[in-house]
């Protein structure tokens, strides 16, 4: 939930997430490091000792076993405690013992390790902690240019709204009161075109709050062939000046939806099935829904301009309209079925496209939650 109402956030969450890690690791491993190199200096100092028990064991077996003089004794015992650098050995009492600078050159080269240890281990923190800090700033940088120009939007969206509500009101009075023929043909056109741009600020806008995360959908039961009915009864005419038809069959079942959410799915794939027959020369647009198990199925089919079948999932992006070489873009500005899929994910719904390729028509079906009885 807190990545779709606001991403940055939960980049910011993210990198506080991964930052914590890494300390952790980066803390453990210089201990572990540090108990790692103290270990080995007890084992060396153990093995020092042991080395001088064993020297002074056996200059006494040399004393006893060979009766060698004094003198020849400490030659042949100096050559033998010559092989071990750190030990020292008295001839006169024939005792070795571990050479003090031994142990302190253990010591020194531990505390010089341990330092490298920190030292490394603090710097890739220091990496990571900065380029976490320039990347967050970034984004945060980013988001806020995004949500001013998204503000811009729909700040000029609703001043559009209120003039071509009037001048789509002036034109549809042209339309039914003139008696003239080009003057309601005028007043249809002027219509049409204050329709066509209404429904853009309505994605306009509707995508800005989307995105702000400032839509709040009810639940409730709503009769999806009403729905259906309502949405097609202000697209039929518009069908039809284009040569297009079309056809409903949708039985009397229910969904789980915001009916404002419902009214503009359904509204946009429909216009978007308009379009597309519109730049494809089609000619006919289904409307069928069926109930399977909890969720009641819609498909919204045409014969339009369709789209290759790899776009299936791109055209539901923000400003992407599906182009094959050889082929004009897709009308429109991108932000209708950007609009069907974010309010789905909201709604819980899911939908999905698919094309057999260009030219040979699309369907779009959006799986909606049944009411629970």
């Amino acid at each position: 939930m807190i990545l779709r109402r606001d991403p940055t956030k939960a980049l910011q969450v993210g990198f506080l997430a991964v930052l914590v890690v890494a300390t952790a690791q980066v803390a453990w491993w210089i201990l572990d490091q540090r108990a790692l190199a103290r270990g080995e200096q007890d084992q060396l100092v153990e093995l020092y000792e042991s080395d001088a028990s064993a020297v002074t064991a056996f200059a006494e077996l040399w004393k006893v076993t060979r009766g060698a003089s004094l003198d020849t004794e400490a030659v042949a015992l100096a050559e033998a405690v010559a092989g071990f650098p750190h030990l020292t050995f008295d001839p006169d009492a024939g005792i070795a013992s571990v050479r003090p600078g031994a142990v302190d050159n253990l010591a020194d080269d531990v505390a010089s390790r341990i330092n490298r240890y920190a030292w490394e281990g603090g710097f890739f923190l220091l990496v990571l902690l900065v380029g976490m800090g320039v990347l967050t700033r970034a984004i945060r940088d980013d988001a806020q240019l995004r949500r001013r120009q998204q503000n811009f939007i729909a700040a000029v969206s609703h001043e559009f709204k209120s003039p071509l509500a009037s001048m789509r009101l002036s034109g549809e009075t042209l339309a039914t009161r003139s008696t003239e023929p080009d003057s309601r043909r005028l007043g249809e056109r002027l219509v049409e075109d204050g329709d066509r741009l209404l429904r853009m600020v309505d994605n306009l806008l509707d995508t800005a709050r989307i995105d702000d995360g400032r839509i709040n959908l009810r639940r409730e039961s709503v009769p999806l062939r009403e729905a259906v009915e309502g949405v097609t009864a202000g697209q039929t005419a518009r069908a039809a000046r284009e040569g297009i038809a079309i056809l409903a069959d949708v039985p009397a079942v229910t969904v789980e939806a915001d009916p404002l959410a419902l009214e503009s799915v359904l509204g946009n794939l429909i216009d978007n099935a308009i379009k597309a027959c519109s730049a494809g020369d089609g000619r006919e647009i289904s409307i069928a829904a069926h109930r399977a198990g909890t969720e009641v199925v819609v498909e919204i089919s045409d014969d339009g301009i369709g789209f290759p079948p790899r776009d299936a999932a791109r055209i539901f992006e923000k400003f992407y309209r599906s182009e094959d070489e050889g082929t004009n873009p897709m009308p429109g500005t991108g932000l209708g079925l950007y609009v069907v899929r974010r309010l789905a994910e909201i709604s819980d719904a899911r939908v999905v496209a698919r094309s057999a390729g260009p030219g040979k028509g699309a369907t779009v079906t959006v799986t909606w939650p049944a009411p629970r009885t």
